[in-house]
């Protein structure tokens, strides 16, 4: 099994004033910790670049990154030290594996302190640029329902909602779909079951939970498919390769590629829409 190369070159990015759409964000969310939301989100985010989409990853666990550990990488910088005004974002960006671009967290930082914000015009210009270099973003999101959770979710054009089959996990991904519904009532969200025994549980699952939302939150939750329990998940963690290249015909790996085609006929959005970053800044840097 081999680990991806770590590289530090940056992703080839429209000029600062090129026009076009922006790329679509996903926030992969649970409400829930320990559910293996990181672990779908780089795969997918390695899957959707196999299938020649351009893939920038936002580890958004703020002073708590994983993306990194899964990968087995050392970034120099962060987003962390974007948002102070440290480095560039063009700095902070570096290739993963198959073409996969990333935005690396750091850990042990506290969240006021990420967010103390330097030149926030240029940031916000330099984020706007990035938008632009890419199809899809996907966001890897802390663990619980905290405004530096949430706050990425609303920000979002869609989320994907991670949950295991186990009632704590069920009930903290209808709170997280209850809180940001309240927030942002246009979100399209979707939930995906991960570490399922079977095809047939994960619809259950699905089932339940969409009657539950419908009834209590009058919307609807879109089934986005499952992951199946698969041991070939914990080999990846422990040697810091995606199970979609170190175990491509995994039983995991083959349900990540079915949940990436899904997402492959994604449209643009608007270009006059706020993008990711927009939302994302008007938000956080007014509270600061």
């Amino acid at each position: 099994m081999t680990k991806p190369q770590d590289t530090t070159t940056s992703p080839a990015l429209p000029a600062d004033d090129a026009p076009g759409p922006r790329a679509t964000a996903v926030a992969v969310t649970s409400g829930k910790g320990g559910v293996g939301k990181t672990n779908i989100s780089l795969n997918l985010a390695v899957e959707l670049s196999r299938l020649g989409r351009r893939v920038l990853l936002v580890d958004a666990d703020l002073g708590l990154a994983n993306v990194d550990i899964l990968l087995g990488i050392t970034p120099r910088f962060t987003l962390e030290g974007v948002l102070r005004g440290d480095c560039s974002i063009f700095e902070a960006t570096l290739e993963g594996p198959e073409g996969l671009t990333i935005l690396p967290a750091a850990s042990g930082i506290g969240e006021s302190e990420a967010w103390r914000a330097g030149d926030r015009e240029a940031l916000q210009a330099d984020l706007a640029r990035l938008e632009r270099g890419f199809d899809l973003i996907l966001i890897d999101t802390g663990a619980g329902i905290s405004s530096k959770v949430t706050d990425f979710v609303v920000a979002a054009d869609q989320a994907l909602v991670v949950a295991v089959p186990e009632p704590t996990s069920i009930a903290d991904a209808y709170a997280m779909i209850k809180v940001v519904s309240g927030m942002r009532p246009d979100l399209r969200a979707g939930l995906v079951v991960n570490r399922t025994r079977s095809p047939r549980e994960a619809y259950d699952i699905h089932a339940k939970f969409l009657q539950i939302v419908s009834r209590f939150l009058n919307m609807s939750i879109e089934d986005r498919g499952h992951v199946l329990e698969d041991p070939a998940v914990e080999q990846a963690v422990r040697t810091q390769c995606p199970f979609v290249i170190g175990a491509p015909r995994s039983p995991a790996a083959r349900c990540v590629a079915d949940l990436a085609r899904a997402f492959v006929g994604v449209a643009s959005p608007p270009s006059a829409a706020p993008g990711l970053f927009r939302r994302l800044l008007g938000r956080r840097l007014s509270d600061s």
